[in-house]
């Protein structure tokens, strides 16, 4: 399965907050583009060091008008510690299920893309950080592989790993994209609604999001 691309339509779902509330995924971007991040497991150095560096620079996110979500699939204890461990500025949402994982395309990995060698650096790396470093499990599975949308507010998935806009689904475990990317995505996006709403109040073109 291989997920929707960049110009489709971003698939919804319903999981649970650290509230134990159901929410719809889609909720996360009705007034702001999103920036949805999928967790391999919240024990998983790789996924702790890209989480760490979004908390770093989530005012720039918030500053560019963008939201930070994180999608996990621990329970719902796991995901508290977790929040609390990271002192997380924005949601962390549970996809027990892992229902919303198999839409995005994001699937078990192959034994070659979570003990890539190329893991070794980064691996190396998280390790030297106590709040990085391998911690087992913590709600989750190892096979499972992480990915990182950013998703206008039309619901339409805009970048998913890089400029040159294919659907980013990591290709090894420590494959995620940078927060510079990202942002820079996000402030396209920004600036082309803006662009639209300009011309719409000129009576210029309709200011439906641009699938390409």
């Amino acid at each position: 399965m291989s997920g929707p691309e960049v110009g489709d339509i971003a698939p919804d779902a319903v999981l649970m907050d650290t509230d134990g509330r159901h929410v719809h995924l889609s909720a996360s971007w009705t007034d702001q583009p999103a920036v949805v991040v999928f967790l391999r497991y919240f024990g998983c150095p790789f996924c702790q060091a890209q989480v760490v560096t979004l908390r770093r620079d989530e005012a720039m996110f918030r500053e560019a008008g963008a939201r930070v979500v994180l999608v996990g699939h621990g329970n719902h204890d796991d995901a508290l510690a977790f929040v609390q461990a990271k002192r997380l500025p924005f949601p962390l949402l549970l996809d027990l299920e892992r229902e919303a994982y198999r839409a995005y395309g994001l699937m078990q990995g192959k034994v070659m893309q979570v003990l890539s060698p190329r893991t070794a650096l980064p691996w190396i790396r998280a390790e030297l950080s106590p709040e990085t470093r391998q911690r087992g499990l913590k709600g989750g599975s190892f096979m499972q592989m992480p990915g990182t949308f950013v998703i206008d507010t039309g619901g339409v998935v805009r970048f998913t790993g890089g400029l040159i806009q294919f659907a980013h689904r990591n290709k090894h475990v420590a494959d995620s994209p940078t927060n510079d990317l990202l942002l820079r995505v996000v402030a396209s996006l920004v600036g082309r609604a803006r662009d639209d709403i300009a011309l719409a109040g000129d009576g210029g073109p309709d200011p439906r999001p641009d699938p390409a």
